[in-house]
C-alpha cells in the first residue's frame, strides 16, 4: 500500500495549484489524470482580466487574488525555469461614442481607476481593424499560457513522484475511518478536481453546474500585426507568433469536439472588426465548469469527510485558484472555516 497524505485527481489548473500550495506545506500528494483527456484549463486563452466589460466593473475579489495569482505563477517561472505568464493590457474596442462616454466616465470612479486607462486611443492599423471610436485599455492585465504551464508543471509532479496517469474509478474507492484507499493507495482524503467531470462523479454529483462549451481559434492574419489584446464582443490574444481567438458560450452541446458552428460564430465576430484574411491554424473546444450561482465550489462532502471538492473556478480561474487554493489548504491543514460563499454546504 503506497501511502500519501492527499489524492488529487485531475491535473487541470485547479488540481495544479492546489496540489503545489500542499506540497509547499510538506503534504506528500499524488496527482491522478488520465492524459488523453481534453480539460478546458488546456483549451482557455488564460487571460487575466481585472474588469467585466458588459458592466465596466471590478472583476470579483480582484484586489484579493489578482497579487497572489501573479505572485504564484511569477513563482512557477523560477521554480520550472520557463516564462509562462505576461502582462499585457487589453485593448475593449467601442462601439459607440455612448460606450466611448460610458468608459470614460467609469474610469474616474474609485474603484475602476486602478484597473482601466481614461485615455482613447487609435494604436492599430485602421485599414486592417475597425474602431471608429477608439479604443481604451485595462490596467494590471496579463495572461498565462495555461497549457504550457500545465504540461511543466506535470514533469515537475513526475520528478517528484506525484504523478500518475490514469482514470479514475469511484466504484474504487474504500472508505475508512478517517482515511481513504483507492487502488493501492492509501491518504487521508481524496480532493477532486475533475472540472466538469464532476457531473459523473457519483459523490459530487449533486452540485448545480452550469456547464458552458467554449471554443477558441488559433489564427494568423495576412497584413495584422499586434502585440495587444483586443476585446469586442470577442477576445483576440497575440500567443506564440499566432493568435488566439474566441470564445463561444454553447449551454447546450456539452462536449469537447470543435464544430463548424462554433468557428462560424467566431469567424462572424472576427469580421465585425478585423479586415484581413484570416488563417485558421487550429481549432479546440473544452467544457468550463461553471456553476449556477458563478462561485467557485469548495468544501467536504457532508457524509464522507474523507471526500472534498475544489473546482467551479470558472472563466476567472487563472485569477481566482492560487487565492482559493489557499483557503482550501487551511481548511483541510488548520481547519479554518471556507468562505461561504463558495463553501458547498450552501447547497445542503
Amino acid at each position: 500500500m503506497k501511502e500519501v497524505d492527499y489524492i488529487i485527481v485531475g491535473q487541470g489548473l485547479a488540481g495544479s495549484v492546489l496540489s503545489y500550495t500542499l506540497m509547499q506545506q510538506g503534504q506528500k500528494v499524488l496527482v491522478i489524470d488520465e492524459e488523453t483527456k481534453t480539460s478546458s484549463s488546456r483549451v482557455a486563452a488564460g487571460l487575466c482580466n481585472p474588469v467585466v466589460f458588459k458592466r465596466l466593473t471590478q472583476s470579483w475579489m480582484i484586489e484579493e487574488v489578482l497579487p497572489l495569482a501573479k505572485e504564484f505563477y511569477r513563482n512557477q517561472e523560477t521554480l520550472l525555469a520557463d516564462n509562462f505568464y505576461f502582462d499585457i493590457p487589453i485593448y475593449k474596442l467601442f462601439v459607440d461614442e455612448k460606450e466611448q462616454q460610458f468608459w470614460k466616465q467609469k474610469s474616474n470612479e474609485s474603484q475602476l481607476f486602478d484597473w482601466i486607462d481614461d485615455k482613447v486611443e487609435f494604436p492599430f492599423d485602421a485599414a486592417h481593424v475597425t474602431y471608429p471610436f477608439g479604443a481604451a485599455k485595462t490596467l494590471q492585465s496579463g495572461f498565462l499560457k495555461t497549457a504550457n504551464w500545465l504540461n511543466s508543471f506535470k514533469n515537475y509532479l513526475k520528478i517528484h513522484g506525484a504523478y500518475l496517469n490514469s482514470k479514475f474509478d469511484h466504484s474504487k474507492i474504500e472508505l475508512k475511518q478517517n482515511a481513504v484507499e483507492w487502488e493501492g493507495h492509501h491518504a487521508k482524503k481524496i480532493i477532486f478536481c475533475e472540472g466538469y467531470q464532476t457531473t459523473k462523479n457519483p459523490y459530487f454529483d449533486w452540485l448545480p453546474f452550469k456547464l458552458t462549451k467554449g471554443e477558441v481559434l488559433t489564427i494568423n492574419f495576412k497584413n495584422l500585426k499586434i502585440d495587444q489584446a483586443i476585446n469586442k464582443g470577442a477576445f483576440l490574444l497575440p500567443f506564440d507568433g499566432n493568435y488566439k481567438f474566441g470564445a463561444t458560450y454553447n449551454w447546450d452541446d456539452i462536449d469537447n469536439e470543435s464544430s463548424e458552428v462554433g468557428k462560424e460564430q467566431l469567424l462572424k465576430r472576427a469580421a465585425r472588426f478585423i479586415n484581413d484574411d484570416i488563417e485558421i491554424i487550429d481549432h479546440k473546444a473544452g467544457v468550463r465548469p461553471t456553476v449556477s450561482d458563478r462561485r467557485p465550489l469548495l468544501g467536504m462532502h457532508p457524509e464522507h469527510n474523507q471526500l472534498l471538492v475544489f473546482n467551479g473556478l470558472g472563466t476567472k480561474g487563472v485569477m481566482l485558484a492560487p487565492y482559493f487554493a489557499n483557503k482550501m489548504a487551511s481548511f483541510i491543514l488548520k481547519d479554518e472555516p471556507l468562505p461561504e460563499e463558495v463553501n458547498i454546504s450552501r447547497f445542503k
